[in-house]
């Protein structure tokens, strides 16, 4: 299936779901970095997701009331003296045939194009996660149209979020996603296996950073899919570690949470390992309880299981692998009736992941955690953190241990897309040269 096809196929389904209301959507505004240079540019999701549009200054109308044009975008004109400086654009007719609109224009037209719109839809949607701005403008459109149109009774009821439609599209992956997800994965596996290579007592957790993001581009990737934590020792014990200053120590256990970004659509991999390749007895008890609760919960995953379950049974692992430990102590229910897990195991089991790293898609409906359907792609993600300031046996503080995947469901269970990165404790010490 070609791109456009899928393109085409998405804003069809968007079409069916509004009915007599208009989508009107703006592409991601350019962020000042300082003074007069950007950060590098990267497009509104949800305006991605139904264009493949990836360039700055675009809008689309997306009107199923507008039988000349239901799909319109809007985009900078040439101009040779900027784009000398910016790169060439399409022309109006090129941008027509690339991205199968009905119509492209000057984006000096939207606001217009956008009122006209307004003035037949009983209701607007809109992309209002990103830019205040834009939220604010097609409020004062909204304002603008009912008063033209109050003594006919039309103009629209209100405005809604984009999100409410598009979310929920985006949480089943269609072939076309997979297979970009799958390239995002092997990058960003490839990536890890380099960075536990590379690492060794005395080396900075910015050169690991390196070896990773520099792998991601190296691959074609856009660079990493969200800040990389590269964590040893007690920093690997901070679940959003991003500093990644300090020297590596023998003895240490390095937390990687690092992953690619591939034509829009993220990886999310952690693995945790010793830095000198050798995990020692409190290493690997910690570790072993984090590893048998993540296998469990992948091989647990597969269509019509409530997502809420799969956290429960990671739970459920994890607080009876401490208490064997001796990490916890006490009956296990007054340690889940207090919540005393907390103090080690603080943040859910996973998400959904896609365009964004913490993809969109509701995790409840009609107040049921939602059941898993194929198509859905998800983190697994359990770990324990124990630093240096807990009153926890001695023999375990510094050490924080994550293991993460990105799960596939499909009709007969689910694909691991980034098994491709070692887990196993032999098969990590094996890579490191230590066995």
């Amino acid at each position: 299936m070609s791109g456009m096809t899928v393109y085409k196929r998405r804003r069809d389904e968007l079409i069916k779901k509004l009915g007599r209301s208009v989508a009107i959507v703006k592409g991601a505004p350019e962020q000042t970095r300082s003074h007069d240079t950007e950060y590098p540019y990267r497009q509104d999701s949800d305006f991605f997701y139904l264009t493949g549009y990836t360039e700055p200054g675009a809008a689309c109308i997306i009107d199923p009331n507008n039988q000349d044009h239901p799909f319109q975008m809007f985009v900078l004109p040439q101009d040779p003296k900027k784009e000398v400086w910016t790169g060439w654009r399409l022309s109006f007719e090129e941008t027509e045939k690339k991205f199968g609109c009905d119509r492209a224009a000057d984006i000096a037209e939207f606001e217009n194009s956008a009122l006209e719109s307004l003035k037949k839809a009983t209701k607007v949607y809109t992309n209002l996660n990103h830019n205040k701005d834009h939220h604010h403008t097609v409020l004062e459109w909204l304002q603008q149209v009912r008063k033209e149109v109050q003594r006919s009774g039309g103009g629209p009821e209100g405005i809604e979020s984009l999100g409410a439609i598009t979310h929920e599209m985006r949480l089943i992956k269609d072939a076309h996603e997979v297979e970009l997800m799958e390239k995002a994965a092997q990058i960003s596996a490839d990536a890890h296996i380099r960075a536990m290579q590379a690492s060794k007592p005395g080396i900075f957790e910015y050169q690991l950073q390196a070896v990773l993001e520099h792998h991601f581009v190296y691959e074609g990737g856009a660079g990493p899919a969200y800040t990389s934590i590269v964590g040893a020792g007690d920093n690997a014990t901070v679940l959003h570690y991003v500093k990644n200053a300090d020297e590596v120590k023998d003895g240490d256990m390095i937390l990687i949470d690092a992953a690619a970004e591939y034509q829009m659509y993220a990886a999310d991999i952690t693995r945790t390992f010793p830095a000198n390749g050798t995990f020692t007895k409190a290493q690997r008890e910690l570790y072993d309880v984090v590893l048998k609760a993540q296998k469990a919960v992948i091989e647990a995953a597969k269509p019509g299981v409530p997502y809420k379950t799969l956290h429960e049974l990671d739970l459920k692992l994890l607080v009876e692998g401490m208490l064997e430990i001796g990490l916890l102590e006490g009956s296990y229910d007054e340690i889940i009736e207090e919540k005393k897990y907390q103090d080690y195991f603080m943040h859910n089991t996973g998400h959904w992941l896609g365009l964004d790293v913490h993809d969109m898609g509701k995790y409840m409906v009609d107040g049921e955690s939602r059941s898993l359907e194929p198509g859905m792609v998800f983190t697994v993600e359990p770990g324990i953190y124990v630093n240096s300031r807990s009153d926890a046996p001695e023999r375990f503080r510094g050490i924080g241990v994550r293991i993460e995947d990105n799960i596939l469901i499909t009709e007969e269970g689910n694909r691991n897309l980034t098994d491709g990165v070692p887990k196993e404790v032999d098969e990590i010490e094996a890579l490191m040269g230590r066995k």
